[in-house]
């Protein structure tokens, strides 16, 4: 289980970079975006080797709120951008879905570690 949830880190910190590349190439007029491109690519291919494991919904649903999170950060923090107070709110709201959606690996994470 823990193979994969590090294959879910690497699909959501990949689409980060290549969402970050893409944003980059359009701001700058450049053709960076084709690495971006190559990128969602290799997305592909890892989230194909997801889903022989895992369902289709919580695999889906965790992979995009956790790459909206990401994304969020790149683009405040490295873009500029702001974040309004609806858009706080909603980065709260994404990260407790997260919570959510797995609370029951969680929890069960939790009472091994204290063991």
């Amino acid at each position: 289980m823990n193979y994969l949830y590090l294959l879910v880190l690497i699909l959501i910190i990949l689409e980060a970079f290549a969402m970050s590349t893409i944003e980059y190439s359009a701001n700058n007029r450049n053709y960076y975006f084709i690495f971006g491109i190559f990128l969602y690519i290799v997305i592909g291919l890892i989230l194909y080797k997801i889903l022989i494991y895992r369902d289709l919904a919580v695999t889906n649903a965790l992979w995009n709120v956790s790459t909206i999170i990401l994304v969020t950060f790149i683009s405040v923090f490295y873009f500029g951008e702001k974040l309004d107070n609806y858009g706080k709110l909603g980065i709260l709201f994404a990260i407790l879905s997260i919570v959510f959606m797995e609370y029951k690996n969680l929890k069960k994470l939790c009472s091994d570690a204290f063991r």
